[in-house]
């Protein structure tokens, strides 16, 4: 079971949150005639679809490790409660995925052969040994470090949303700690 990473509460009902926050977001629809490369003005992107919603904020500059907020939604009688958590686009964490599986497929060979050329064995890789050293572990790295350097390069924006929502929802921090048993349809 995956934590919630926000957890708010607002006395409108769930189909006034979710008209405010349409009202208040632009949809993510690609432009060539605007620096962000969407359509509108507002600083929040959203899509809202029913119940769920995914946001993030508007950027001037390509990131696609970037946080997205995906949310849903729940009614508590005459009041709701949001519940969020943070993600990455799907094709992004799939393209990392298969980069790194790549990396290792094809450098876990070359890094042992050199490495066993190194050690004194019989020349099996032409060439500079240290590059066969150095080279596969160093991709393997950066398919694992690139997406955490896109996360910390969003800090900013993860607050400005979780500011965005307690002002758009007049919504307030619960301090119950929930797990989540749900995965955005959004996502």
């Amino acid at each position: 079971m995956d934590r919630l990473d926000i957890l708010l509460r607002t006395d409108y009902p769930p189909e006034v949150c979710a008209a405010r926050l349409i009202e208040q977001t632009d949809c993510p629809q690609r432009t060539l005639f605007s620096f962000s490369g969407y359509k509108g003005e507002k600083r929040v992107l959203g899509v809202v679809s029913g119940r769920e919603f995914c946001l993030h904020k508007r950027r001037y500059w390509r990131n696609d490790f970037g946080p997205l907020l995906y949310g849903r939604i729940v009614s508590e009688g005459r009041s709701s409660r949001i519940e969020a958590y943070w993600g990455i686009q799907r094709w992004t964490r799939l393209f990392m995925r298969v980069l790194v599986v790549f990396s290792a497929l094809i450098g876990i060979p070359i890094f042992v052969n050199s490495l066993y050329q190194l050690l004194g064995g019989v020349p099996i890789v032409q060439g500079d040994l240290y590059v066969g050293l150095l080279v596969p572990p160093g991709m393997v790295l950066f398919g694992v470090l690139l997406p955490r350097l896109g996360s910390l390069l969003s800090l900013p924006e993860r607050a400005y949303l979780i500011e965005f929502l307690e002002r758009v929802l007049v919504a307030h921090a619960s301090q119950e700690v929930q797990g989540r048993e749900w995965r955005s349809t959004l996502e």
